[in-house]
This record gives structure tokens, C-alpha cells and sequence, in this order.
């Protein structure tokens, strides 16, 4: 049985932020307390509270390696498992599954995306997910939007097609399909993108609206073979993500007559009838109707006035023509007992019923996130210990930590904490065993 709080659980100093010294497992202020040092300063002391973070980042992984498991949330990519049949596929009413596979974590919140190869492909199981593939003229997309439901919070991407003038919440459209793909990945996932060598990128992506951030809420990878295709999964619980909304951006010159619903534009094969219309003249909520000719659609609305101008064409949960092929998000999701597949989070132990890999090598992908609601207060401790040992190894005897009465010199006060750390770990791995 699973313990889902105790008293003795650490509790935060604040929301993590490792710039702050603040993090999942532990904080600055717990491991000067234990040093019996002032706390560190934002700047006058060394280290400083920022440096201490770092410290606690690295520690935090390193105790996450150890366990096997993690207490902060975790994104695992695309792990690879080979299938193995346990039973055949006409007992599974009597066994309960084809066959399962092992993560490499375990304390499972939510399956992102469970890939299998279905024979000429790999078979989406998991999640709702949208998909968004671009098209030869990819480069006249002005942004990508990807909204929470119900009209939430919309995180727009904003295309960049000058590398020396690209932000960190911009994706770079100067190369090929490709490489455009990649940044926006790593823009959706807040990441250090993998495109830095060609962009210049000196800092991880970020986008945030309303103070959230993008990759709290979708995770995007590339479709297995295909990389002008993009696959986005919502990180909402179970089929909320199916709410979610795609909005695709472009602009074109356009001129209106005042009274007139026909709207002159530079290229109309790049637009669809559904696609909003912004810009002067045009009156709030216009649509296109139709497409008229090589030049010109016809809108919703009459034009308000006379005149010339840059508009903007929104396309929501639409494909558009030689840009972007869109699959709205849809929940793919089938996890129960009777279902595709079920789940034992705890063991981190995925099960296959219904659809199962065709094939054993290399058939099953699957991206995922993990973590614990709740630290224990054993990984608290050993946390702590562990960073403390870290700014005593790294300390030069004299400015921080100095020698105590008791004559024991700091190489003995380093020894003793990661002893005792590794100690607490060793006593906190989980054993899975395998029974048939």
C-alpha cells in the first residue's frame, strides 16, 4: 500500500526555483541549518543562493538515478522496450494481458504517448494528441497557437525567419522543414534546443501566458520517420486534452471596399474558407466564406471602409493549404483492464490487451511523466546531506566551513554526510520482482 502523506513529508520553502536555492528535495536555507552557517545571500555570499541551487539540481538527479524512481515531476522521452508475448493472444481472458513492459521509472502520473509498430507503422495509443505537419510553404506561417480548453490560456509561437533577431519563446523558420520542426519542439518543450548550432541558441526555450508555461501543459516529439511531422500530446489528466485547440497564423497584403464582403489578397491558395480575418477594416469575428478566385475571398462581414493593408488569417483546428496539415486533438486513450492497455503506476509496469506490437525488437516507444506528489522525509535528509557534503568538498577550509572543537577536519565532515546519504538511499530502492 502506498503512503499517500505523513506528518514528517518535506514541505517547501517556496514554489521550486533553483535559481533561488530552492528546490523539490530540499533548500538553501535546510542545508546551511545543517551546516550551522549563515544562510546564503542572493549575491553577498559564497556560494550564493543561486550556486547552492545548482548544487540541489545536481543532487536532485543524482538521488532520482539512485532510487530509480523520482519525487519531482520528470519527463522521460521516447524510452524504447522490446515486447515479449507472456501469453497468447486468445488467453488474455484468462491472463489479463498479451504481454507488458518494465519503465525505467516507476511512480507513473501519466502515459504521454505509448507508440507500438503496428506492422508499416508505429500506432498511437496514448493521450489526446494533435498533429501538425508542415507543408512547402511552411515559411508563411506567422505563429502556431496551441489553447488550453474551454477558450483558456493560448500559447502562440511566433515564427522568426532572422536568425540574429530569434527569442527564446520564437521558433527559427530559416531553414528547411526539418530543422523548423525541431526548434518548435524544443520551444513547446521548453528545452535547449537542438538546433542551437544553426541558430546561435545560448539559453533554453521559454514561453509563458497568464505565468504558465507551455510545457506544463503539452509535450511535442517527432512521428517516428517523419520528421515534418509533429506530435503533440496534452499533459491534462486522462481525455481533457481533447479540448485542446491548434491555431495556425498568416499574413498576406489585402485591400477592402467600404460595404463590400469581397477581400482582395495576395495569394488565396494559401488561405481556406472557416479562417478568421483580422486587420483595418474588418469587423471583429469575420470568417472567410469561400474562396473566390487566385485573389480574392469572400467574407462573412462587409469590410467597414475603403483601403490597403496587412491582414491576419487565423485557422482553427484547420488545415491550410500548403502550409500546415493539422489533426485537431483527439483522444486516443483506451487504458482499463479491458481496454488497449492498463497501467500499474506504482511499478511503473505497462500492460498490453487489445493492441499489442506486431513485432518483439525495438517495438514499443513510450514518452511519459513521472514523480511523486509527496518527499519523504528520508530523501529530504539525504538531500540535504549530500548538498551540504558538496559545499564543504568545494569549500576552502576557511571562508565557510571551518574545523570544529571536536578536531574534525572538513575532509571527515564531507565523508561522514555522504555516508550517511548514501546509506538512506540505499535503504529507500525499491526491489520489483517479476512473478508469472
Amino acid at each position: 500500500m502506498s503512503i499517500t502523506s505523513s506528518p514528517s513529508d518535506y514541505s517547501l520553502a517556496g514554489t521550486p526555483d533553483y535559481s533561488a536555492g530552492i528546490g523539490f528535495y530540499t533548500d538553501y536555507i535546510q542545508v546551511a541549518d545543517l551546516l550551522q552557517v549563515p544562510r546564503f545571500d542572493a549575491s553577498a555570499t559564497y556560494p550564493t543562493r543561486a550556486q547552492v541551487g545548482n548544487i540541489i539540481k545536481r543532487v536532485e538527479g543524482m538521488v532520482d538515478d539512485k532510487l530509480k524512481r523520482s519525487y519531482r515531476p520528470i519527463i522521460t522521452k521516447k524510452e524504447i522496450h522490446n515486447f515479449q508475448y507472456t501469453n497468447r493472444p486468445g488467453m488474455t481472458l484468462y491472463g489479463g494481458y498479451v504481454g507488458f513492459i518494465q519503465l525505467r521509472q516507476m511512480k507513473i502520473q501519466k502515459i504521454i504517448s505509448l507508440q507500438v509498430w503496428s506492422g508499416n507503422g508505429y500506432k498511437e495509443l496514448a493521450s489526446a494528441e494533435a498533429q501538425i505537419q508542415l507543408l512547402e510553404n511552411f515559411r508563411d506561417i506567422y505563429s502556431i497557437t496551441l489553447q488550453l480548453p474551454n477558450s483558456g490560456v493560448e500559447f502562440e509561437m511566433i515564427a522568426e525567419n532572422t536568425v540574429g533577431s530569434l527569442g527564446n519563446d520564437e521558433f527559427c523558420n530559416t531553414f528547411g522543414i526539418k530543422t523548423t520542426v525541431n526548434d518548435i519542439i524544443s520551444l513547446i518543450n521548453e528545452e535547449f534546443p537542438s538546433t542551437r548550432q544553426y541558430t546561435n541558441a545560448n539559453a533554453a526555450k521559454s514561453l509563458t501566458s497568464s505565468n504558465l508555461s507551455i510545457s506544463d501543459f503539452f509535450f511535442a516529439q517527432k512521428e517516428e520517420g517523419n520528421g515534418a511531422k509533429i506530435l503533440v500530446s496534452s499533459l491534462l489528466s486522462g481525455d481533457d486534452g481533447s479540448d485542446c485547440v491548434v491555431k495556425i497564423k498568416t499574413q498576406q497584403a489585402i485591400s477592402t471596399s467600404n460595404t463590400s464582403t469581397t477581400l482582395t489578397v495576395a495569394d488565396s491558395s494559401k488561405l481556406v474558407a472557416g479562417m478568421g480575418i483580422s486587420g483595418t477594416n474588418i469587423p471583429s469575428g469575420t470568417t472567410i466564406s469561400a474562396i473566390a478566385s487566385s485573389t480574392s475571398v469572400t467574407m462573412s462581414q462587409a469590410a467597414t471602409g475603403t483601403g490597403s493593408a496587412t491582414g491576419t488569417f487565423t485557422a482553427t483546428n484547420l488545415s491550410v493549404p500548403t502550409l500546415a496539415t493539422v489533426t485537431n486533438f483527439t483522444d486516443k486513450e483506451d487504458m482499463q483492464r479491458t481496454g488497449d492497455y492498463w497501467l500499474l503506476g506504482e511499478e511503473g509496469r505497462i500492460f498490453f490487451l487489445q493492441d499489442y506490437p506486431y513485432h518483439t525488437r525495438n517495438s514499443v516507444f513510450v514518452s511519459y511523466l513521472a514523480g511523486n506528489n509527496r518527499v519523504p522525509a528520508a530523501v529530504h535528509e539525504a538531500a540535504t546531506k549530500l548538498v551540504a557534503a558538496e559545499i564543504i568538498r568545494h569549500d576552502d577550509q576557511s571562508v565557510l566551513i571551518t574545523e570544529t572543537g571536536a578536531n574534525i577536519s572538513t575532509k571527515e565532515k564531507y565523508d561522514i554526510l555522504r555516508k550517511e546519504a548514501m546509506d538512506i538511499l540505499g535503504s529507500k530502492t525499491d526491489i520489483v520482482y517479476f512473478l508469472d
